[in-house]
């Protein structure tokens, strides 16, 4: 890769010569390892391609992917892995950029600081605030969904380089910049030579140590010093208020998402928070033994409160033998005294000793014990440094890390109910008492069928977490949820496990059941079918048993899949509304639970920008949004941009629930708008997707769905059904095949048509331009579009149309989605008043324009090898070879997109 490769147009010249240090780089490792004639063709083909996005000639073209169809495969396959490299590199260098961009800013202009300040803006009271803050909460939720395509070596190379290249920005001597270049060069080298490609399908456990890694490396640290940033802005601009701790905490479905995936199971469960706390404990350890190594006051020259000196002598007579081997000379300095018992004590919860700690308030009420002390003898900048980070650590993981979610499908929750009483020998009618007074029954998985036996023992585990450490696990998600009937069923079974007892007033229950709306019929049916949960007299007792707290998830990727990305959107925007009134009208709290994916194709996009277009009436400031995929690496490689996105994150929830209501309330003009266009999108977007007869073979051809079902990207299968059908896939494959493909179709499909049918009713366009400028709704819905219809790229999709058997179908198809593509982009550029797709953001232009002349090669040799792939028989030994480099081209198009499904 040559020092050409930089586009000028992007501004920021610290990453310009990064990327083109680590260009020059590989252009060095591939001249050393693979030859200078290949490097030399490498260079000839991006040139070929650039020279082509500037001045696109269709012969030019042709005779240009002639002569690509005519390298061998192996050359092929190493000039894919150059390609795909190079974006490994800029994607990193990118992610170095935003992490510098977050230091440069300062703490003086922090995103919640702003948040804060807008309150002040909007004329919020402090009491308003205060309120707010006591309610608040934010829970990122990690998911083992597979769109991440890239494995975890080769993200461990890549975070290595990125610590050279912070080491690089410093002052530096020649030698030592010399050498810094080498260890880069080396890892560069490394990197060439580590498979992108895994060999086997991850396990679940493989999934649960990545998870790991994110809650050890970034969450543990990342949460107390977002906490800091809220505490500081109140400081600032509301002086007399302190936030509660705890505000945000960490969720995973990871070893615990069972909808779909039968190796994720009751003992998965177990496995998973069995890792999770052992993880925790042994980092609470080395914190508690670095503040034992500070803390080294003497009760000579500073006082201690009574409160620890008798918590010390507590220590001592129950833990005498430990105490016998601390040094003698931390009998006069308590606070280190005090942590080393507590290190202790900590060791024994590791072991499950008599000793340990059995909650984390308990490990918590010895940290405050320090705290007050030291606050009360004038130490208070000693108890604000790492005692505080510790402290706000312990009440945001407790003994349990991330919360685990299960998740499972109504369908086997039915057929258990079901199974489970037609052993008691009762029917529907029984099921309500039975729920208020669970019958004995076995909970052996291996005395019901297989499905009833894994779902009875999961919620065994669940009430085994709940007694090891209260809120471990205490969320039960019913996906593809249709009427109240699906979660009063789960709540009944949830009986038979002890997870509540609702007979007592008050009541006890040690679980949230939380319906998931997916598809279009069951987001208009959800506030019908949240008050029929609501009245239900039973229901009530589990709602007063969980603080009045109901908790709903709003799934995007189906209802996107379904009836298209315009009228998904404002489905589930109607849908978090009207749940909102409904629960409020019941005297209840909202949390809502958003399942965003990582593409816009999945209701993916701007995290911050979503929030504050939440619906103006929906204003409980509870949230979790899930975290997936290359998402979770992006937002949470490096503490710098973790921070920054749970600064955002809560900064939008903390304004969404502060801000005016009246300044986000669409007009009743602008609701019409959106009735009427989600109406002609779905019809546009269902007519080719589900009516078109030639659609599903243009599907299988025109994209490599079957390929990707070969990619061991995650433990779980790609099709709920077994089948390539669009009605059985599920949503991450299916859009993953249409990014790599450049048609992105999921994610503008049918806007076009809606769009301009609407511009053309008498003063239409004037409102679509006014709900852009003034609708928070409206305005993110276009922006994401804009990014979409930037990555998308019909004179590549053209190339992918080539693979259809059928001429004349492939013609009539393709011809249908490019009209509409180009109806969408002209409307985008209408509605927002722009000459371009992204005029006003050069930068992020920049940025995806870079990528263009490594991206198209990679796709020229996509569909050269799929078509050679699908010619090939069954049999046929060249069909590994052809297969390898197809899916080397899937992962590299991922790394080039950063995007997958």
């Amino acid at each position: 890769m040559g020092t050409s490769t930089i586009e000028t147009t992007l501004v920021e010249a610290g990453l310009r010569a990064e990327i083109r240090l680590l260009g020059q780089l590989l252009g060095e490792t591939l001249r050393a390892h693979e030859g200078l004639a290949l490097y030399e063709l490498e260079e000839s083909i991006r040139l070929r391609t650039k020279a082509l996005r500037q001045e696109y000639v269709p012969a030019e073209e042709a005779a240009f992917v002639h002569e690509l169809d005519r390298i061998p495969v192996d050359d092929a396959a190493r000039l894919i892995r150059a390609f795909a490299t190079y974006f490994q590199l800029v994607n990193l260098a990118e992610l170095e950029r935003q992490a510098r961009s977050v230091l440069e800013r300062g703490d003086e202009s922090t995103d919640l600081d702003e948040s804060v300040a807008r309150c002040i803006e909007y004329g919020v009271p402090a009491e308003s605030v205060a309120a707010v803050l006591e309610r608040l909460e934010v829970r990122p939720v990690l998911t083992a969904h597979p769109t991440e395509a890239v494995r975890r070596s080769i993200l461990d190379h890549q975070d290595r380089i990125g610590q050279e290249l912070v080491r690089l920005r410093a002052p530096l001597s020649a030698r030592e910049r010399d050498r810094v270049r080498q260890r880069i060069a080396t890892q560069v080298d490394v990197l060439w030579h580590t498979d992108e490609l895994r060999s086997f399908r991850p396990r679940v456990l493989d999934e649960v140590g990545n998870a790991l890694f994110y809650l050890e490396r970034t969450f543990f640290d990342t949460i107390p010093e977002v906490q800091q940033q809220l505490a500081d802005a109140l400081t600032r601009w509301y002086p007399d208020i302190r936030p509660p701790d705890g505000i945000i905490r960490v969720g995973s479905w990871v070893g615990s998402d069972q909808d779909g995936n039968p190796n994720a199971d009751a003992a998965m469960l177990t496995q998973t928070l069995h890792l999770q706390r052992r993880s925790l404990l042994t980092l609470y350890r080395e914190r508690v033994r670095a503040l034992a190594r500070d803390l080294s006051q003497s009760s000579g020259l500073a006082a201690v409160s009574p409160q620890l000196s008798d918590s010390i002598r507590r220590d001592e007579v129950e833990l005498a033998e430990y105490a016998g081997t601390l040094n003698p000379g931390t009998v006069d300095e308590p606070y280190r005294r005090k942590l080393s018992f507590i290190w202790r004590r900590l060791g024994a919860t590791l072991d499950d000793d008599a000793t340990a700690y059995r909650t984390g308030a308990q490990l918590a009420a010895d940290l405050d014990l320090l705290d007050a002390s030291l606050r009360g003898h004038q130490e208070t900048a000693v108890a604000d440094g790492e005692l505080l980070r510790l402290r706000r650590q312990v009440q945001a993981f407790g003994f349990i890390g991330a919360h685990l979610d299960v998740r499972q499908h109504r369908a086997v929750v039915q057929a258990a109910a079901v199974e489970v009483l037609e052993r008691l020998g009762g029917g529907l009618g029984q099921r309500a008492a039975a729920t208020v007074s669970p019958p004995p029954i076995s909970l052996v998985a291996s005395r019901w069928s297989a499905d009833t036996g894994n779902l009875l023992a999961t919620l065994n585990a669940l009430a085994e977490a709940q007694r090891v450490a209260p809120g471990s696990a205490q969320t039960f998600i019913v996906s593809m949820t249709e009427t109240a009937d699906d979660i009063l069923a789960t709540l009944f079974l949830a009986g038979l496990a002890g997870l509540h007892d609702l007979r007592p007033d008050p009541p006890r229950s040690d679980v949230d059941i939380v319906p998931l709306f997916e598809r279009l019929d069951a987001l208009e049916r959800a506030p019908a079918t949240m008050t029929a949960l609501l009245d239900d007299p039973v229901y009530r007792r589990q709602l007063d048993a969980r603080g009045g707290i109901q908790e709903v998830m709003l799934g995007y990727s189906d209802s996107n899949k379904e009836v298209g990305y315009l009228c998904a959107a404002w489905a589930l925007d109607r849908a978090h509304e009207s749940i909102a009134e409904v629960v409020a009208g019941h005297g209840r709290t909202l949390r809502i639970f958003h399942g965003r994916g990582g593409t816009v194709g999945r209701g993916g996009g701007p995290t911050h920008e979503a929030i504050l277009a939440q619906p103006a009436g929906a204003q409980d400031p509870k949230i979790k949004i899930t975290e997936q995929g290359e998402v979770i690496h992006r937002k949470y490689a490096r503490p710098e941009t973790a921070r920054h996105n749970l600064a955002l994150v809560l900064g939008a929830v903390f304004e969404h629930a502060l801000m005016p209501a009246e300044a986000r309330r669409p007009s009743p003009l602008w609701r019409q708008a959106m009735d009427v266009m989600a109406y002609e999108s779905r019809s546009r977007y269902r007519a080719l997707v589900y009516e078109d007869r030639g659609f599903q073979a243009y599907f299988e051809q025109a994209t490599p769905i079957e390929e990707i079902a070969q990619l061991n990207t995650g433990s779980r299968p790609v099709s709920r059904g077994g089948t390539l059908a669009v009605e059985d896939l599920r949503a991450i494959p299916w859009v993953f095949a249409w990014m790599q493909n450049r048609h992105l179709l999921p994610a503008w499909y049918g806007v076009g048509a809606a769009f301009q049918h609407f511009t053309q009713r008498p003063g239409g366009l004037d409102c679509l331009r006014d709900m852009y400028r003034n609708w928070l709704f409206f305005r993110s819905l276009v922006d994401n579009l804009q990014m979409v219809l930037v990555k998308a790229d019909m004179r590549i999709a053209r190339q992918y149309a080539t693979l259809v058997a059928d001429e004349r179908e492939r013609d009539r198809v393709f011809a249908t989605i490019d009209a509409e593509f180009q109806r969408t982009r002209d409307a985008v550029l209408e509605i927002t008043e722009q000459r371009s797709i992204l005029e006003r953001q050069p930068s992020l232009l920049a940025s995806l324009h870079l990528r263009d002349p490594y991206l198209d090669p990679m796709s020229y040799f996509q569909v050269r090898l799929l078509r050679e792939l699908r010619r090939l028989p069954g049999d046929d030994p060249r069909r590994p070879t052809h297969l390898q480099a197809v899916l080397r081209t899937i992962n590299g198009i991922a790394a080039g997109l950063q995007n997958t499904g």
